[in-house]
C-alpha cells in the first residue's frame, strides 16, 4: 500500500453533513469505534512508517495479539481510532484475513461500541441478528518492551454470525473503560497524543456495497436514521446513503457510472473504501501531508 493509496484511505472529500442519531434498542456508545486496515506481515514497518512519518499521525508502539495478530494504533480525541493490522500465523481465526492479503490490502472491518454488551447481543438476537457473545479480549504484549497487559479484559465482542453487515464487515465491542484509563495510566505509550497533522476523529468511513436497498434495511434493522437515500455523488461514480451514528457517518456507495466506486467494486466487490478524517486545521493538514510525500495534493 503506497502514500498516495493511503491517502485516499485517510483524506478524502466528504459526503455529507449532518447531526448525530442514536441506535437506542442497540445502545451504541461512540458510535463507529474504529476502523481497521490490513496489510501483509512484510509490508507492516513501512506503512506505519507512512502513516507516522510521511502522513503525520501519532502511532502507538506494535502490539502483539494470542490470535496470531499485531497492530498498531492512532488514537484519535474521542477514543476512536484507525487500526494497522498484520498477521504473525493462520489459525482458525487468521486464515480468512490472509486469504483476504493474498489478493489485497486495505480497509477490512469496522467496530461499533455498544455501552452494555449483554444488551446488546439481546437486541441483536430479537430483532433478527443472530450474534454470538460476548467474547473477551485476550491480554496484549508491547512486542518492543515484551509488557504485558489486559489481564482484566479491555473489551468484549459480539460477531454477528448471520445477516451479516455488507463483507461481513462490521462487529461489536463494550468497552471495560476503567480498564482502558488504566491502561493508559501504566503504559502511556498506548495513550492518545496529538498528531502532527492536527487530526481529530474520524468523520466518515465510505463502505461500497453491492446492493444498496439492503444495505439501507440492514442499518435501519438496528435503529440506526439513514438518511439520502440514493443520493448521487457524481465525483466518485456512485449513488448512496447517509448512516448516521453519534459520532461519525456511514457512507453507503453502490456504483452508478465509471469512477472511484466502480473501480473498487470491480477489483474489490463490497468493502472499505476508506475513511475521511476531521483535521482541526485543514490547511496545515494539507501543507504538512504535501510537504512530507511530495504528492502533488489538489488544493
Amino acid at each position: 500500500m503506497n502514500a498516495r493509496r493511503i491517502l485516499l484511505a485517510t483524506l478524502c472529500g466528504l459526503l455529507a453533513l449532518g447531526g448525530p442519531a442514536v441506535a437506542q434498542g442497540l445502545g451504541d456508545g461512540r458510535g463507529i469505534d474504529h476502523v481497521a486496515s490490513l496489510v501483509r506481515l512484510e509490508n507492516f514497518e513501512a506503512v506505519t512508517g507512512v502513516l507516522a512519518n510521511q502522513l503525520g499521525f501519532a502511532v502507538t508502539p506494535a502490539l502483539l495479539s494470542p490470535v496470531g495478530a499485531k497492530n498498531r494504533l492512532i488514537w484519535f480525541d474521542d477514543l476512536s481510532y484507525l487500526e494497522v493490522d498484520a498477521f504473525t500465523e493462520r489459525n482458525e481465526f487468521t486464515a480468512p484475513f490472509l486469504d483476504f492479503l493474498d489478493h489485497h490490502e486495505g480497509g477490512k472491518f469496522y467496530g461499533t461500541e455498544v455501552v452494555n454488551a449483554t444488551r446488546a447481543l439481546d437486541f441483536l438476537n430479537g430483532a433478527g441478528y443472530p450474534a454470538v457473545g460476548p467474547v473477551p479480549a485476550p491480554p496484549l504484549t508491547i512486542e518492543s518492551t515484551g509488557q504485558v497487559f489486559g489481564f482484566t479484559p479491555l473489551w468484549n465482542s459480539i460477531i454477528l454470525t448471520s445477516r451479516v453487515a455488507p463483507d461481513n464487515s462490521n462487529f461489536f465491542l463494550d468497552y471495560d473503560e476503567a480498564q482502558v484509563q488504566q491502561m493508559f495510566h501504566d503504559f502511556p505509550v498506548l495513550a492518545p497524543r496529538p498528531h502532527p497533522n492536527t487530526a481529530q476523529k474520524i468523520d466518515t468511513l465510505w463502505l461500497v456495497v453491492a446492493d444498496l436497498d439492503a444495505a439501507i434495511d440492514f442499518y435501519e434493522g438496528l435503529g440506526l436514521e439513514v438518511r439520502f437515500k440514493h443520493k448521487k455523488i457524481q465525483y466518485l461514480g456512485g449513488r448512496g446513503a447517509e448512516v448516521r451514528y453519534k459520532n461519525a457517518t456511514l457512507a453507503l456507495l453502490e456504483p452508478d457510472g465509471p469512477g472511484l466506486v466502480a473501480d473498487f467494486a470491480a477489483e474489490r466487490g463490497e468493502g472499505i473504501l476508506g475513511a475521511s478524517i476531521q483535521m482541526g486545521n485543514l490547511g496545515f493538514a494539507h501543507s504538512y501531508v504535501r510537504s512530507h510525500t511530495g504528492l502533488p495534493l489538489p488544493a
